[in-house]
C-alpha cells in the first residue's frame, strides 16, 4: 500500500505540477521552469495529508486514490493563488533603475536565496516524516 499510495501522489503531483507551470504559467524556483520544485511540494502534501486523512472513495491497489487526488487539486489550487503568474507585464522603467536594481538585487537575492532553500527543505523532511509517521506508526 505504501508503494501505490506514493505512486498515485506522484502521479496526481506530476499532473498538477506541468497544468500549473505550462497551462497557468506559474513558475518556481530551479530549473525546468520550476516543475520540480512545484512537483516536489504537491508530492509531499498530498502523499503526507493523503496517509493521515479519512479515506474518501473507490480504492485501487488499496489506496483511497479519490483522497489523494482531491488533496493535490486544492495543494494545487493554494500553489497557483501564491505563485505570480510569469505572463504579467512589467511597467516600462528607465536604464538607470535597472542598473541600480542590479546593484541591490545581488545581495537581496543571495539572501532569500538561502532563506527559501531552508525553508524548502525543511518542509519536504518534515512532510516526509508526516507521512512515515502515518504509514509506520
Amino acid at each position: 500500500m505504501l508503494i501505490a499510495a506514493i505512486v498515485f501522489s506522484a502521479l496526481f503531483a506530476l499532473i498538477f505540477a506541468i497544468i500549473l507551470g505550462y497551462g497557468f504559467s506559474r513558475k518556481g524556483p530551479g530549473p525546468a521552469g520550476g516543475i520540480i520544485f512545484i512537483f516536489l511540494i504537491i508530492l509531499m502534501f498530498t502523499w503526507a495529508l493523503g496517509t493521515w486523512i479519512e479515506p474518501i472513495g473507490p480504492r485501487n491497489w488499496g489506496v483511497p486514490w479519490l483522497s489523494y487526488l482531491l488533496i493535490a487539486f486544492f495543494i494545487t489550487l493554494l500553489i497557483g493563488a501564491l505563485i505570480p503568474s510569469s505572463r504579467t507585464r512589467s511597467p516600462i522603467i528607465t536604464k538607470e533603475e535597472i542598473d541600480e536594481e542590479i546593484r541591490s538585487e545581488g545581495k537581496t537575492s543571495r539572501v532569500l536565496g538561502i532563506t527559501f532553500g531552508v525553508f524548502f527543505w525543511l518542509l519536504i523532511i518534515t512532510l516526509l516524516i508526516i507521512g512515515l509517521v502515518k504509514v509506520f506508526g
